[in-house]
């Protein structure tokens, strides 16, 4: 139940950034991974990491599961839920590098320095519907991709073969495809491709409602409106609180007391600045901030 955005300051600041939405109580921590660090998925031969890593990772049973992170090199990557339409291989194909879901980012990251070398390496993939090692389900997952040079992309595996493709919106959250949000959203604001930051700016400063609620579609449309119809940050400062701003609309609360089985509340929200090299985790409940920079 995530929603994630991407957002450039106006002195060239490039961000990417989350909310982590899950149901489990173990927590999310602030993890650095080494270059050359040796991690191994739990399929194939193990991985050396080219790049230094930064992230917000679960650890389980001597392996790190990353729900986002940032590579030394400006690269960033966040896995967001995609129930209902994910198709991966039911068993590992030869002469592939065969993932399962939840090895994906640190292959993206320890491998890849743009979003470009990662589109090029997909062809080589094959996305494995196993049990991970320590998880008691096959994750569907689909993943936004952004670099330092501002460049944005999505995963959505639809398909056995991996392709990346293009979000003009800069906004992704969970189910459905990035097609149908984006369809979704002109059809609220009953604009177009061409005139979505006017038709975004005027319902703001109207003072429209928009839409509420957990629901992904309602995020991705809330979020939308509010990332396209404000003024463009002016520095790097500025668009750390934008986003921030942005994302606090669309928190989940944890419900007090033990948690009802699968519910999601939002653990953190993570902003990632590719530019200067910079990783902020802000928890949601009393544990203080963490800002690393690589």
């Amino acid at each position: 139940m995530c929603t994630s955005l991407t957002l450039t300051a106006a002195d060239g600041t490039h961000l990417l950034a989350r909310t982590m939405d899950f149901p489990n109580v173990d927590p999310w921590k602030p993890t650095i991974l080494e270059t050359s660090t040796e991690w191994r998925p739990i399929l194939g031969e193990p991985h050396t990491s080219k790049y230094r890593i930064v992230g917000s990772a679960r650890h389980l049973n001597g392996h790190y599961l990353f729900g986002d992170g940032l590579n030394s090199q400006g690269l960033s990557c966040a896995e967001l839920y995609f129930p209902n339409r994910v198709h991966y291989y039911d068993e590992p194909q030869a002469g592939m590098t065969n993932l399962t879901p939840q090895d994906f980012i640190l292959w993206v990251l320890s491998q890849h320095s743009t979003i470009a070398e990662v589109a090029a390496d997909l062809e080589n993939v094959a996305l494995i519907g196993k049990v991970w090692y320590a998880e008691n389900k096959v994750y569907p997952f689909h993943w936004l991709l952004a670099d330092k040079t501002g460049a944005t992309a999505v995963l959505e595996p639809t398909t056995h073969s991996l392709t990346l493709i293009s979000d003009p919106l800069n906004v992704l959250t969970n189910t459905p495809e990035l097609a149908n949000h984006i369809e979704r959203v002109n059809n609220f604001l009953d604009t177009d491709a061409a005139h979505l930051q006017d038709s975004a700016s005027q319902w703001l400063t109207e003072n429209k409602p928009l839409p509420e609620g957990p629901i992904p579609t309602n995020r991705f449309i809330r979020t939308t409106i509010n990332l396209w119809g404000q003024p463009q940050p002016a520095t790097a400062h500025d668009a750390i609180a934008r986003a921030e701003s942005i994302l606090q609309q669309v928190i989940i609360p944890r419900q007090a007391g033990k948690q009802p089985t699968n519910h999601n509340f939002t653990h953190y929200i993570s902003i990632i600045d590719m530019s200067h090299l910079r990783y902020l985790q802000l928890p949601t409940d009393d544990t203080s901030k963490s800002e690393i920079t690589l």
